[in-house]
């Protein structure tokens, strides 16, 4: 098989693998939260926090040492380039979301699947070619 498409396969199973660690662990701390007795009009937002916090780790070594296979360079400088990347796609990908539903008319699940795709694109670019440069 073709190197970038081996790497490309990869990247998605280790997208496929950080959503259910994403959900998991939201799922997981949301039920902990109210069940401790936390607000729930607090307890999913810590949630989603916790849940983001541990799927961008388990993103950045997955993709570290099973997607680009980096071995060495500055962990610590990686996991602030690689967190960096993450936070400002996701902005970038909510506001591409609000122009494609609400300026291009499009529908709610069109407008998501293009902005996610365009996320995925401009993460995989950012990861290999920034963050985990050979």
């Amino acid at each position: 098989m073709h190197k970038n498409m081996d790497e490309g396969i990869r990247y998605i199973l280790v997208g496929v693998l950080t959503t259910l660690v994403n959900y998991i662990f939201y799922g997981g701390f949301d039920f902990l939260f109210e069940k401790i007795g936390v607000a729930s009009v607090i307890s999913y937002k810590l949630a989603y926090g916790v849940a983001f916090v541990a799927a961008v780790l388990f993103a950045f070594f997955a993709n570290k040492y099973m997607v680009f296979r980096k071995k060495g360079g500055k962990l610590f400088q990686e996991i602030l380039s690689f967190f960096g990347l993450r936070v400002a796609s996701g902005i970038a990908s909510f506001f591409l979301l609000v122009l494609l539903v609400d300026v291009l008319r499009l529908t709610h699940t069109m407008g998501w699947i293009l902005s996610s795709a365009i996320n995925l694109i401009v993460n995989y670019i950012g990861s290999k070619f920034f963050i985990f440069r050979s």
